[in-house]
Protein backbone atom coordinates (compact mmCIF):
# COMPACT_ATOMS: atom_id res chain seq x y z
CA UNK A 1 0.00 0.00 0.00
CA UNK A 2 1.26 3.46 -0.89
CA UNK A 3 2.14 5.89 1.94
CA UNK A 4 -0.55 8.35 0.82
CA UNK A 5 -3.18 5.59 1.03
CA UNK A 6 -2.12 4.79 4.59
CA UNK A 7 -2.38 8.46 5.47
CA UNK A 8 -5.90 8.67 4.01
CA UNK A 9 -7.02 5.79 6.20
CA UNK A 10 -5.80 7.61 9.30
CA UNK A 11 -7.58 10.77 8.11
CA UNK A 12 -10.82 8.80 7.80
CA UNK A 13 -10.29 7.38 11.30
CA UNK A 14 -9.83 10.92 12.62
CA UNK A 15 -13.11 12.01 11.00
CA UNK A 16 -14.85 9.06 12.65
CA UNK A 17 -13.35 10.03 16.02
CA UNK A 18 -14.02 13.79 15.68
CA UNK A 19 -17.52 13.50 14.23
CA UNK A 20 -17.07 15.93 11.34
CA UNK A 21 -14.64 16.99 8.63
CA UNK A 22 -14.21 20.42 10.21
CA UNK A 23 -13.36 18.98 13.62
CA UNK A 24 -10.92 16.52 12.06
CA UNK A 25 -9.21 19.34 10.18
CA UNK A 26 -8.78 21.30 13.42
CA UNK A 27 -7.36 18.30 15.26
CA UNK A 28 -4.92 17.43 12.47
CA UNK A 29 -4.02 21.08 11.89
CA UNK A 30 -4.90 21.39 8.20
CA UNK A 31 -7.54 23.20 6.18
CA UNK A 32 -10.92 21.56 5.62
CA UNK A 33 -10.36 21.33 1.85
CA UNK A 34 -7.29 19.16 2.45
CA UNK A 35 -9.39 16.65 4.40
CA UNK A 36 -12.05 16.64 1.68
CA UNK A 37 -9.35 16.02 -0.93
CA UNK A 38 -7.99 13.00 0.95
CA UNK A 39 -11.49 11.52 1.28
CA UNK A 40 -12.22 12.05 -2.42
CA UNK A 41 -8.98 10.32 -3.37
CA UNK A 42 -9.70 7.46 -0.96
CA UNK A 43 -13.17 6.97 -2.48
CA UNK A 44 -11.67 7.02 -5.97
CA UNK A 45 -9.08 4.44 -4.92
CA UNK A 46 -11.52 1.97 -3.37
CA UNK A 47 -14.29 2.70 -5.84
CA UNK A 48 -16.94 3.27 -3.20
CA UNK A 49 -18.34 5.98 -0.96
CA UNK A 50 -16.85 6.08 2.53
CA UNK A 51 -18.92 8.95 3.91
CA UNK A 52 -22.55 10.02 3.83
CA UNK A 53 -22.72 13.83 3.85
CA UNK A 54 -25.77 15.76 5.09
CA UNK A 55 -26.63 19.08 6.66
CA UNK A 56 -26.20 17.49 10.07
CA UNK A 57 -22.63 16.34 9.37
CA UNK A 58 -21.13 13.11 8.10
CA UNK A 59 -21.61 9.42 8.77
CA UNK A 60 -19.50 6.47 7.73
CA UNK A 61 -20.77 4.05 5.13
CA UNK A 62 -20.31 0.33 5.69
CA UNK A 63 -17.14 0.52 3.57
CA UNK A 64 -16.04 3.56 5.53
CA UNK A 65 -16.51 1.71 8.82
CA UNK A 66 -14.16 -1.06 7.66
CA UNK A 67 -11.53 1.40 6.41
CA UNK A 68 -11.77 3.61 9.52
CA UNK A 69 -11.22 0.55 11.71
CA UNK A 70 -7.97 -0.18 9.87
CA UNK A 71 -7.07 3.50 10.05
CA UNK A 72 -7.47 3.47 13.83
CA UNK A 73 -5.22 0.43 14.06
CA UNK A 74 -2.56 2.13 11.92
CA UNK A 75 -2.71 5.33 14.00
CA UNK A 76 -2.54 3.42 17.28
CA UNK A 77 0.41 1.31 16.16
CA UNK A 78 2.23 4.40 14.90
CA UNK A 79 1.70 6.14 18.24
CA UNK A 80 2.86 3.03 20.10
CA UNK A 81 5.97 2.84 17.91
CA UNK A 82 6.88 6.44 18.73
CA UNK A 83 6.24 5.82 22.43
CA UNK A 84 8.37 2.67 22.36
CA UNK A 85 11.19 4.58 20.69
CA UNK A 86 11.07 7.25 23.38
CA UNK A 87 10.91 4.67 26.15
CA UNK A 88 13.93 2.84 24.73
CA UNK A 89 16.00 5.60 26.29
CA UNK A 90 16.52 5.61 30.06
CA UNK A 91 13.45 7.33 31.62
CA UNK A 92 14.19 10.81 32.93
CA UNK A 93 12.30 13.99 33.76
CA UNK A 94 10.00 15.39 36.45
CA UNK A 95 6.51 14.23 37.41
CA UNK A 96 4.48 16.86 39.26
CA UNK A 97 2.02 15.43 41.77
CA UNK A 98 -0.31 16.60 44.52
CA UNK A 99 -1.02 14.62 47.67
CA UNK A 100 -2.83 15.15 50.98
CA UNK A 101 -0.85 17.08 53.55
CA UNK A 102 0.48 14.47 55.95
CA UNK A 103 -2.54 12.23 56.38
CA UNK A 104 -1.56 9.71 53.68
CA UNK A 105 2.22 10.00 53.94
CA UNK A 106 2.56 6.56 55.51
CA UNK A 107 0.87 5.00 52.48
CA UNK A 108 2.07 7.23 49.64
CA UNK A 109 5.71 7.98 50.48
CA UNK A 110 6.82 4.30 50.53
CA UNK A 111 5.07 3.79 47.18
CA UNK A 112 6.67 6.90 45.68
CA UNK A 113 10.08 5.97 47.08
CA UNK A 114 9.80 2.55 45.41
CA UNK A 115 8.91 4.33 42.15
CA UNK A 116 12.02 6.54 42.37
CA UNK A 117 14.18 3.52 43.15
CA UNK A 118 12.86 1.76 40.05
CA UNK A 119 13.34 4.86 37.86
CA UNK A 120 16.46 6.65 39.14
CA UNK A 121 16.33 9.19 36.31
CA UNK A 122 12.86 10.48 37.26
CA UNK A 123 12.24 13.17 39.88
CA UNK A 124 9.03 14.05 41.73
CA UNK A 125 7.77 17.55 42.48
CA UNK A 126 5.14 17.05 45.20
CA UNK A 127 2.57 19.64 46.22
CA UNK A 128 1.22 18.75 49.67
CA UNK A 129 -2.26 20.19 50.14
CA UNK A 130 -5.61 19.18 51.60
CA UNK A 131 -7.45 21.31 49.01
CA UNK A 132 -9.08 19.78 45.90
CA UNK A 133 -7.04 21.79 43.43
CA UNK A 134 -7.55 22.01 39.67
CA UNK A 135 -5.07 19.69 37.97
CA UNK A 136 -4.77 21.76 34.79
CA UNK A 137 -4.45 25.12 36.53
CA UNK A 138 -1.70 23.87 38.85
CA UNK A 139 0.03 21.76 36.17
CA UNK A 140 -0.45 18.54 38.12
CA UNK A 141 0.33 15.32 36.27
CA UNK A 142 -1.06 12.98 38.93
CA UNK A 143 -3.05 13.73 42.08
CA UNK A 144 -3.57 11.47 45.07
CA UNK A 145 -6.81 12.27 46.88
CA UNK A 146 -8.81 11.06 49.84
CA UNK A 147 -12.39 11.55 48.69
CA UNK A 148 -13.30 14.40 46.35
CA UNK A 149 -13.36 12.27 43.19
CA UNK A 150 -17.10 12.09 42.46
CA UNK A 151 -17.25 15.10 40.15
CA UNK A 152 -14.68 16.42 37.72
CA UNK A 153 -13.26 16.09 34.18
CA UNK A 154 -10.70 13.54 35.29
CA UNK A 155 -10.11 9.83 35.69
CA UNK A 156 -10.14 8.55 39.30
CA UNK A 157 -9.07 5.04 40.25
CA UNK A 158 -9.22 3.69 43.79
CA UNK A 159 -5.94 2.66 45.40
CA UNK A 160 -6.77 1.81 49.02
CA UNK A 161 -9.60 1.76 51.53
CA UNK A 162 -9.37 2.29 55.28
CA UNK A 163 -11.58 3.17 58.25
CA UNK A 164 -11.43 5.90 60.87
CA UNK A 165 -10.81 5.29 64.55
CA UNK A 166 -11.00 7.67 67.48
CA UNK A 167 -7.67 8.00 69.26
CA UNK A 168 -6.15 9.85 72.20
CA UNK A 169 -2.84 9.97 74.01
CA UNK A 170 -2.44 8.10 77.33
CA UNK A 171 -1.62 11.45 78.97
CA UNK A 172 -5.10 12.70 78.04
CA UNK A 173 -6.92 9.51 79.02
CA UNK A 174 -5.21 9.49 82.42
CA UNK A 175 -7.42 12.33 83.67
CA UNK A 176 -10.37 12.24 81.22
CA UNK A 177 -13.74 10.63 81.92
CA UNK A 178 -14.01 6.97 80.80
CA UNK A 179 -15.05 6.03 77.26
CA UNK A 180 -16.91 2.75 76.89
CA UNK A 181 -19.71 3.47 74.40
CA UNK A 182 -19.94 5.90 71.43
CA UNK A 183 -22.16 8.32 73.34
CA UNK A 184 -19.30 8.91 75.79
CA UNK A 185 -17.36 10.73 73.05
CA UNK A 186 -19.79 13.66 73.33
CA UNK A 187 -18.23 14.47 76.72
CA UNK A 188 -14.74 14.81 75.25
CA UNK A 189 -13.11 17.61 73.21
CA UNK A 190 -12.41 16.90 69.54
CA UNK A 191 -9.38 17.94 67.53
CA UNK A 192 -10.93 18.54 64.11
CA UNK A 193 -10.71 20.15 60.70
CA UNK A 194 -11.56 23.85 60.58
CA UNK A 195 -13.67 23.35 57.44
CA UNK A 196 -16.12 21.09 59.30
CA UNK A 197 -17.00 23.62 62.01
CA UNK A 198 -16.77 23.70 65.78
CA UNK A 199 -19.37 20.95 66.27
CA UNK A 200 -19.00 17.80 64.19
CA UNK A 201 -21.20 14.71 63.80
CA UNK A 202 -20.00 11.18 63.05
CA UNK A 203 -21.68 7.92 62.12
CA UNK A 204 -20.14 4.96 63.94
CA UNK A 205 -20.62 1.29 63.16
CA UNK A 206 -20.03 -1.47 65.68
CA UNK A 207 -18.58 -4.88 64.98
CA UNK A 208 -22.12 -6.21 65.43
CA UNK A 209 -23.29 -4.12 62.45
CA UNK A 210 -25.28 -1.60 64.49
CA UNK A 211 -24.70 2.08 63.77
CA UNK A 212 -25.20 5.25 65.74
CA UNK A 213 -24.51 8.96 65.38
CA UNK A 214 -22.60 11.09 67.87
CA UNK A 215 -21.75 14.77 68.02
CA UNK A 216 -18.56 16.29 69.40
CA UNK A 217 -17.42 19.83 70.12
CA UNK A 218 -13.99 20.90 68.95
CA UNK A 219 -11.47 22.24 71.41
CA UNK A 220 -8.91 22.64 68.64
CA UNK A 221 -9.55 23.12 64.92
CA UNK A 222 -6.85 23.22 62.27
CA UNK A 223 -6.46 23.16 58.50
CA UNK A 224 -3.67 20.59 58.70
CA UNK A 225 -4.41 16.88 58.91
CA UNK A 226 -0.87 16.22 60.14
CA UNK A 227 -1.31 18.78 62.91
CA UNK A 228 -4.37 16.91 64.20
CA UNK A 229 -2.16 13.91 64.96
CA UNK A 230 0.41 16.07 66.75
CA UNK A 231 -2.31 17.75 68.84
CA UNK A 232 -3.58 14.31 69.81
CA UNK A 233 -0.09 13.09 70.71
CA UNK A 234 0.30 16.17 72.90
CA UNK A 235 -2.83 15.20 74.86
CA UNK A 236 -5.18 17.95 73.67
CA UNK A 237 -8.19 15.68 73.16
CA UNK A 238 -9.73 13.07 70.87
CA UNK A 239 -8.81 12.82 67.19
CA UNK A 240 -10.52 10.92 64.40
CA UNK A 241 -7.89 9.41 62.11
CA UNK A 242 -7.58 6.67 59.45
CA UNK A 243 -6.44 3.50 61.19
CA UNK A 244 -3.62 2.85 58.75
CA UNK A 245 -2.17 6.32 59.34
CA UNK A 246 -1.88 5.95 63.13
CA UNK A 247 -1.05 2.24 63.20
CA UNK A 248 2.53 2.83 64.38
CA UNK A 249 1.40 5.13 67.20
CA UNK A 250 -1.22 2.55 68.24
CA UNK A 251 1.32 -0.28 68.24
CA UNK A 252 3.86 1.56 70.39
CA UNK A 253 1.24 2.98 72.75
CA UNK A 254 1.65 6.66 71.97
CA UNK A 255 -2.03 6.69 70.96
CA UNK A 256 -4.94 4.54 72.11
CA UNK A 257 -8.01 3.50 70.13
CA UNK A 258 -10.68 4.62 72.59
CA UNK A 259 -13.50 2.63 70.90
CA UNK A 260 -11.85 -0.52 69.51
CA UNK A 261 -15.21 -2.12 68.71
CA UNK A 262 -16.42 0.74 66.51
CA UNK A 263 -15.28 2.31 63.25
CA UNK A 264 -16.20 5.36 61.20
CA UNK A 265 -16.38 5.49 57.40
CA UNK A 266 -13.34 6.93 55.64
CA UNK A 267 -13.23 7.92 51.94
CA UNK A 268 -10.88 5.80 49.80
CA UNK A 269 -7.47 6.92 48.61
CA UNK A 270 -7.56 7.40 44.83
CA UNK A 271 -5.19 8.34 42.03
CA UNK A 272 -6.52 11.09 39.76
CA UNK A 273 -5.33 12.22 36.33
CA UNK A 274 -6.64 13.88 33.18
CA UNK A 275 -8.06 11.65 30.41
CA UNK A 276 -5.46 12.52 27.76
CA UNK A 277 -5.26 10.46 24.57
CA UNK A 278 -1.47 10.41 24.52
CA UNK A 279 -0.24 10.49 28.12
CA UNK A 280 3.46 11.28 28.80
CA UNK A 281 5.42 8.09 29.40
CA UNK A 282 6.59 9.07 32.90
CA UNK A 283 3.04 9.88 34.00
CA UNK A 284 1.87 6.51 32.71
CA UNK A 285 4.76 4.84 34.53
CA UNK A 286 3.70 6.40 37.85
CA UNK A 287 0.03 5.50 37.35
CA UNK A 288 0.88 1.89 36.53
CA UNK A 289 3.33 1.67 39.44
CA UNK A 290 0.83 3.06 41.97
CA UNK A 291 -1.95 0.72 40.84
CA UNK A 292 0.34 -2.32 40.95
CA UNK A 293 1.84 -1.32 44.31
CA UNK A 294 -1.50 -1.01 46.09
CA UNK A 295 -2.95 -4.06 44.37
CA UNK A 296 -0.06 -6.15 45.67
CA UNK A 297 -0.72 -4.88 49.20
CA UNK A 298 -4.41 -5.74 49.02
CA UNK A 299 -5.63 -2.17 48.58
CA UNK A 300 -6.74 -1.80 52.18
CA UNK A 301 -5.61 -1.69 55.76
CA UNK A 302 -5.76 -5.25 57.09
CA UNK A 303 -4.41 -4.72 60.56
Amino acid sequence: MRPESIHRLTVLAEIAYSGSISAAARRIGVVKSSISHHIAELEREVGAKVLHRSGKGVALTSVGEVLASHGRTIAREAAEAITAAKEAQAPHGVVRISMPSGIADSKLIPMLSAFLEHYPGISIDALATDQMIDLVEHRIDVAFRIGGVSDGPFVARRLAIDHNVFVAAPSYLAYASPISIPADLSNHPLIGFTAFGSRQSFQLEGHDGRSCEIEMTCRVTTTSSLAIKHWALAGAGIARYPHGVVIDELKDGRLVNVLPNHVNHHPPLSIVYMPERFRPANVRRLIDHALAYFESSGGQDRT
